[in-house]
């Protein structure tokens, strides 16, 4: 006996010396907490639940237990009663998993939770199950240790949200499409950051009756969406339909049955003019109220400028703000009969001053910007505070132009937003994720969407200088520092790749994608790469380090977490292809006429161009080539096949390229041509 207490005085004072050296990271910040001295082991934890516990209430428990038996390396003991168990619980109010269309009117309370981690054990009180939840998710970030030395901090916290709706809006409509398993690791990654709201952002992506040929094997089922809805609310994550009742709608109208829907040929808009439009509507809101539980939609209705382009183009003159109130009116007065809460975008104010003011009362406005502008901002913020209406505001991760997300750009979008919508008393924040580009993956992007869900929980956007680092810490304990450095390197390869590329964006925010795969022989790029040639090298400096530490990563992290880092690897690889590319055209073109074009004639030329097992054309093909291998097999990890052979046509046009002028340098060599040596630019015409 006296033994196991000497043991126990000895643990106490191991874990006193533990918690005082490190404080154990916490992402969100709670809004209060209060560290003690000493600390609680993991072991011989018990709990006791209460007679008939609630799904909800019995889910959060179980994560709980799961959590902790995974760090302590035992079972979690089962007790009778609350007297013998270590591990106490209340929940106030049953019910109210998921936000209600009141919430931001209620103070927020319905996620408060109370925690204390002392001697005795652990005490959770939370006003309903979301708080015991949100809870047990700060537990679970609480934990140091493994096995044996497992612990918990002696602390008390009182936390709640500073914005009531906080969300992350996920395109399902421009990209690829994420596969049902991937939506699902998307949703268990916001819960932990506290997030209640997930946009479905869809044009038609999800299988509708009646609609047999829309998106055919390019779309979502009901039964998946169903699952998807089913998840999210055991992790109190509300999803709410976002579909695009007016404008965006090609992939609809672009089909001869619908064509005639549009107000343009194969256009983007419907027609509100239309009684058929009228008819497909009711019969999609019929279909969506059915299977989105949510008391929200976001209808859209942003960028109708076809409308716009064609009204005076029209033998019949068009009043295209009165259309859009119109669409607008008749979507919202449908929607009415269901229940539902309508949010739409108020981008069009910048062409129709007053249209705010036509809204439908009901209608909820939200306001994007996606430029780190607060001019930009406040001026689709000041509209909407003249018409003294509640609104939501949605900043955007800065990726759908870049294969990894511009970061400084993202963070002072979402900081300044942030900012914005607190001051004007914002009901909800929604962090964007648009996929445009097709080509990055998504999962580049989960660093900032985990920025904006924290800054929506606290009120306030994370310390920039230490993010990154906390983030690690928290995602990728076993391989933090590999991952805070590999976050920087691409962070950093990004910003060199934006000096070299950009003046062509297509409306992409100084986007780098769109000119990525131009030909980098031309006269323009040419000349372009011998002007930005040290910035290219650093860009291949960068990913070739960042590449480096996900390698290293890769050897640490769980297993869970491999298939994420190897997107983030081919990501780091993409980069490089880009400024090789053209990095590797001037090398080529520079050694030719260097070599052939001045006297006397360099024989060695063709053997640095062209020998079969290392020269520079094959360089080329061969990282062309095991790129679409590697981008293939983690586009598959994380999307469907849909598009997939869209982009890997590109890396077979660039491996043509190459291939084209290796036999061109071939050829030339095996018949001795004789004509004048000319520039390699001539001689050849490199093009695709």
């Amino acid at each position: 006996m006296k033994g196991f207490w000497i043991t126990c005085i000895m643990l106490c004072g191991w874990f006193s010396v533990a918690t005082a050296q490190k404080r154990p990271v916490l992402l969100p910040e709670p809004q209060s907490i209060h560290y003690g001295q000493g600390a609680l082991s993991l072991q011989n934890l018990a709990i006791s639940l209460s007679p008939k516990p609630t799904a909800d209430v019995l889910f959060a428990l179980h994560e709980l237990t799961k959590i902790l038996s995974e760090r302590s390396g035992k079972g979690m003991e089962k007790r009778p009663s609350t007297n013998t168990a270590t591990i106490r619980y209340s929940v106030k109010t049953p019910g109210q998993e998921l936000p209600g269309p009141n919430e931001a009117v209620n103070g927020n309370t319905r996620e408060h939770y109370a925690l204390t981690i002392s001697p005795t054990g652990i005490d959770i009180t939370a006003q309903t199950s979301a708080g015991l939840y949100y809870a047990v998710q700060t537990i679970r970030q609480l934990i140091q240790g493994q096995g044996p030395k497992a612990f918990l901090p002696f602390v008390t916290i009182s936390d709640q949200p500073k914005l009531a709706y906080r969300g992350v809006m996920m395109d399902f409509a421009h990209g690829g499409l994420l596969t049902v398993d991937e939506i699902k690791k998307q949703i268990d990654f916001l819960a932990r950051w506290k997030t209640n709201q997930y946009y479905f952002y869809n044009e038609v992506s999800i299988q509708l009756s009646g609609f047999p040929t829309l998106n055919y094997k390019a779309s979502y089922s009901q039964a998946q969406i169903r699952s998807i809805i089913a998840y999210a609310r055991e992790r109190h994550m509300d999803v709410i339909p976002f579909v695009n009742f007016y404008g965006h709608l090609h992939e609809l109208t672009r089909n001869e049955k619908y064509a005639s829907l549009a107000i343009g040929h194969y256009g983007h808009e419907l027609d509100p003019r239309n009684p058929a439009v009228q008819t497909l509507l009711k019969a999609w809101i019929k279909q969506y109220t059915s299977l989105f539980s949510s008391p929200f939609i976001h209808v859209g209705f942003d960028e109708t400028w076809e409308t716009k382009r064609l009204a005076n183009a029209s033998p019949t003159k068009l009043d295209p703000e009165a259309l859009y109130i119109q669409q607008l009116t008749f979507v919202s007065n449908e929607f009415k009969q269901y229940g539902k809460t309508l949010l739409a975008w108020t981008d069009m104010n910048a062409f129709y001053p007053a249209i705010l003011t036509k809204f439908p009362a009901d209608v909820i406005p939200v306001i994007w910007e996606y430029s780190p502008d607060t001019t930009a901002i406040n001026n689709y913020l000041n509209p909407v505070l003249k018409a003294k209406k509640p609104f939501f505001i949605q900043p955007a991760v800065s990726g759908w132009g870049h294969i990894y997300p511009a970061s400084d750009y993202t963070y002072e979008n979402i900081n300044l937003c942030l900012k914005a919508g607190l001051q004007h008393h914002t009901l909800g924040f929604i962090t964007s994720v648009w996929t445009d580009s097709v080509e990055p993956f998504v999962r580049a992007s989960w660093l900032f969407m985990a920025y904006g869900c924290l800054a929506a929980w606290q009120g306030t956007v994370p310390d920039k200088s230490t993010f990154v680092e906390r983030y690690s810490a928290v995602v990728y304990p076993a391989a933090r520092s590999d991952m805070q450095a590999a976050f920087g390197h691409l962070a950093t390869a990004g910003q060199y790749l934006e000096k070299c590329l950009g003046k062509n964006t297509q409306s992409l925010p100084r986007g780098t994608l769109v000119e990525s795969w131009s030909n980098p022989f031309s006269a323009y790029y040419l000349a372009n790469t011998a002007d930005h040639k040290a910035d290219f090298e650093q860009v291949r400096l960068h990913t070739e380090e960042a590449q480096a530490r996900l390698i290293g990563a890769l050897q640490q992290a769980a297993p869970s977490d491999t298939s994420f880092i190897q997107s983030l690897l081919v990501s780091a690889r993409l980069i490089n292809y880009s400024a090789s590319r053209f990095l590797w055209a001037k090398a080529i073109t520079d050694r030719w006429n260097h070599g052939m074009m001045a006297q006397p004639k360099d024989d060695y030329v063709f053997y640095d161009l062209t020998y079969p097992c290392h020269s520079l054309l094959v360089d080329a093909m061969d990282e062309t080539g095991e790129l679409k291998q590697a981008y293939a097999q983690a586009w598959l990890s994380e999307n469907l096949p849909y598009r997939l052979n869209t982009m890997l046509g590109r890396f077979d046009l660039d491996f043509g390229l190459w291939r084209k002028l290796h036999l061109k340098l071939l050829d030339y060599r095996i018949q001795k041509k004789t004509e004048p040596i000319q520039s390699f630019e001539r001689m050849f015409t490199p093009d695709f």
